[in-house]
């Protein structure tokens, strides 16, 4: 009876102990894929900033080449000065009447580089000088021109233009000694020839100025609004006057 009892008892600790085992490799096998998805979730977070950096560093290099550079073409401001009207003409020489090209003067129009009218002792005329424009430095001209003896009495200096729908702005003549000191204004004195609103010249008087050197500003005043160019325009300056 004893024997049949033993091989019973030795199974049943048996069967009790390959029960426990399998139960504990089940709850490890559960936990497994838990601890495999929490790492590779954190290798995903972890590789999430360097798709974004990577992806945010071509960005600046597709912006860097901006060519704005091209807007040097505002040199092109300079067309008024090379016009001058010298393309259009070969006779650069002065003509017998004292008129001459605008472009063929001497000096750049500065005002410590005139434009060099010379000695005038009758009619000078520069022919066909370029528009001025609204701004600097093109709104402003200047040319000297020197009295050898005492103006007559119509003696006048200024500038004869034709207004047209596209250069509707007058040109206004000043009269300024070489140091600075101006004369005549543009506003406060000198008249005008035609009749408004197609007036064709404004001039300042000049004989009432003693023998020397004196500069012509030719200038544009108006807004742009108004013009935003005047004219071609020739400079005058009758020394006679008669």
């Amino acid at each position: 009876m004893i024997r049949k009892c033993v091989p019973a008892l030795a199974a049943l600790l048996l069967a009790s102990g390959c029960g426990d085992g399998s139960s504990h490799d089940r709850s490890t096998a559960e936990e497994s894929p838990s601890a495999d998805v929490s790492a590779s979730a954190s290798d995903t977070a972890s590789g999430t900033p360097n798709v974004d950096g990577s992806s945010s560093d071509p960005t600046p290099t597709t912006q860097e080449p901006v060519e704005e550079t091209p807007t040097e073409e505002s040199a092109t401001s300079d067309t008024p000065d090379s016009w001058s009207g010298s393309d259009a003409r070969d006779d650069d020489q002065p003509a017998e009447d004292g008129s001459q090209d605008c472009g063929s003067l001497a000096g750049s129009g500065t005002f410590t580089d005139p434009l060099q009218l010379g000695v005038v002792d009758g009619l000078v005329t520069a022919r066909d000088c370029a528009p001025l424009t609204s701004g600097s430095p093109f709104n402003v001209r200047y040319f000297s021109f020197t009295l050898p003896g005492t103006p007559g009495t119509n003696a006048h200096a200024g500038a004869s233009f034709t207004l047209t729908q596209d250069a509707l702005g007058p040109v206004y003549p000043a009269i300024v000694q070489p140091n600075g000191w101006v004369l005549k204004h543009s506003l406060g004195s000198g008249y005008w020839t035609g009749t408004e609103p197609d007036f064709t010249g404004r001039y300042q008087k000049i004989s009432d100025l003693a023998p020397g050197t004196y500069i012509l500003r030719t200038e544009k005043l108006d807004s742009p609004l108004h013009s935003l160019s005047t004219p071609s325009y020739d400079v005058v300056v009758d020394a006679d006057g008669s």
